[in-house]
């Protein structure tokens, strides 16, 4: 019995492994015959191929060295056209624009700089306004007694509104002594935009006098307000506030026809002069074209030379990684109308400020669609320590471990402008401050950015 039972195992357990080995037999042919037929379809797929060199190494008339031969051949065009294209991608992405210089023909027209006023801070002005805002503050003692009026919070409030007066610390070093007192005016906490607002001057207290070629023309009417990280400035022929060559737009063009341009302005109050591109706002980190007016009867005079840039018009089809700028009615997520390299460094200076304290100065809250988190004496205070108030230009820097990481792009836009004289001497018997701008020279060259690779381009490549 037990010899019956040990007998019916061993043959089911021999019938099961020889089902499996059938199958795996059976797989087996199938793949041998799968290999065969693969082989057979690419041996004729090789024969009547156009690629030079398959039909003879698969030719069994030829001899084997001479199939090795052509098989080492292919191998090699092979390598050698993956390294071409490679090249070409390469080529493309590092190299798809060309920047030249161009003459200009002799009645081409050049737009002249535009020009920003923004005020600054002057410890030797007079801000009757800030001493409003302070002697409001006064409160009653229980013995009937006013407070004494607080000179260190003037100057607190001085250095918030104007930007040029801010140092390192300051934040703190007026305001801490005052914070348990309750006999004392203490720092505002808040409202730090409605002070700058009631302190600094308008268009019309700002402004006296303007003139294109010797035209006096109405300044408030051409110079509109900007919010920058120096505040308000009042910008002319920006882009950034009215629509170019529109009703508040000043035609200014040199040329043969209109020969280099003047362009004056006189102010009542000590203020900063930026040169800029239609686009460009005036910024603390970027000083390369700021000249001050700041002591009474201040009377300069600036020459510049341009040089300004054209692109040719399949650069927009590029992407703005290879080529290496970006347009300014391109699509971006900033608060301002259109892009530039000062206002990209703006947004990067506010992200900053948002990711490391929560919020940001009040002067980066652009327009009232603006929903970021405006400052409180805390705010300032944690900006403050951070060395976010004013940081240094270096910071922008990319080997900056500790910088702000600013990956902004230039304007395809962009034109050189270059100081090349500048005089100053201060009047006596008044209180204005003047500039004089003009070119040096007719502009007689620009540049010309060309697309010289366009994805086309890799396609035509590929197929030939």
């Amino acid at each position: 019995m037990e010899f019956d039972v040990v007998y019916e195992f061993l043959m089911s357990h021999l019938t099961l492994k020889w089902k499996i080995l059938s199958v795996s037999i059976q797989k087996l042919i199938k793949m041998v015959k799968l290999c065969t037929n693969f082989r057979e379809i690419l041996k004729d797929y090789c024969l009547n191929s156009s690629l030079a060199g398959l039909s003879y190494i698969v030719d069994r008339r030829y001899h084997f060295t001479e199939r090795l031969f052509w098989l080492g051949c292919v191998i090699l065009s092979w390598i050698g056209s993956i390294h071409l294209i490679l090249d070409f991608m390469d080529s493309y992405y590092n190299n798809s624009v060309s920047m030249g210089v161009v003459s200009l023909r002799p009645f081409d027209e050049v737009n002249f700089p535009s020009a920003g006023i923004c005020e600054m801070g002057y410890t030797k002005e007079e801000y009757r306004e800030l001493e409003k805002v302070v002697n409001e503050m006064v409160f009653k003692l229980p013995d009937g007694e006013s407070v004494e009026y607080n000179y260190d919070v003037e100057d607190f409030l001085m250095r918030v509104i104007f930007h040029n007066l801010y140092n390192f610390g300051s934040m703190t070093s007026y305001c801490a002594p005052y914070q348990d007192c309750d006999d004392c005016i203490k720092c505002p906490t808040n409202g730090y935009q409605a002070f700058a607002d009631r302190v600094r001057a308008n268009c019309t207290a700002l402004f006296d006098k303007c003139s294109w070629n010797e035209i006096e023309f109405d300044c408030c009417h051409y110079f509109k307000p900007v919010r920058t990280t120096l505040g308000t400035c009042f910008l002319l022929n920006s882009i950034q506030a009215v629509k170019k060559y529109g009703p508040s737009w000043l035609e200014m063009k040199v040329g043969m026809k209109h020969g280099n341009g003047n362009l004056q302005v006189s102010v009542t109050k000590s203020s900063a002069l930026y040169i800029l591109n239609e686009e460009d706002i005036p910024h603390m980190l970027l000083t390369t074209l700021m000249f001050q007016q700041i002591p009474d009867g201040f009377d300069g005079d600036l020459s510049l030379s341009i040089q300004d840039t054209t692109n040719d018009k399949n650069v927009r089809g590029i992407e703005p990684e290879l080529r290496r700028c970006i347009f300014p009615d391109e699509p971006n997520d900033m608060s301002y109308r259109a892009y530039s390299y000062s206002t990209c460094v703006t947004e990067c200076l506010k992200k900053a400020q948002i990711r490391i304290c929560n919020c940001t100065h009040y002067n980066m809250i652009v327009n009232s669609d603006d929903k970021s988190p405006e400052c409180d004496f805390e705010g300032l205070t944690c900006l403050d320590r951070n060395n976010l108030m004013f940081p240094q230009t270096t910071i922008m820097q990319p080997w900056r471990s500790d910088g702000l990481v600013c990956t902004c792009l230039p304007s395809c836009n962009e034109p050189q402008i270059n100081v090349v004289g500048r005089s100053s001497k201060i009047r006596e018997n008044t209180n204005l401050r003047r500039v004089s701008i003009k070119l040096q020279q007719e502009p007689s060259q620009r540049y010309f950015r060309q697309a010289v690779r366009e994805e086309i381009d890799i396609v035509g490549e590929l197929k030939l």
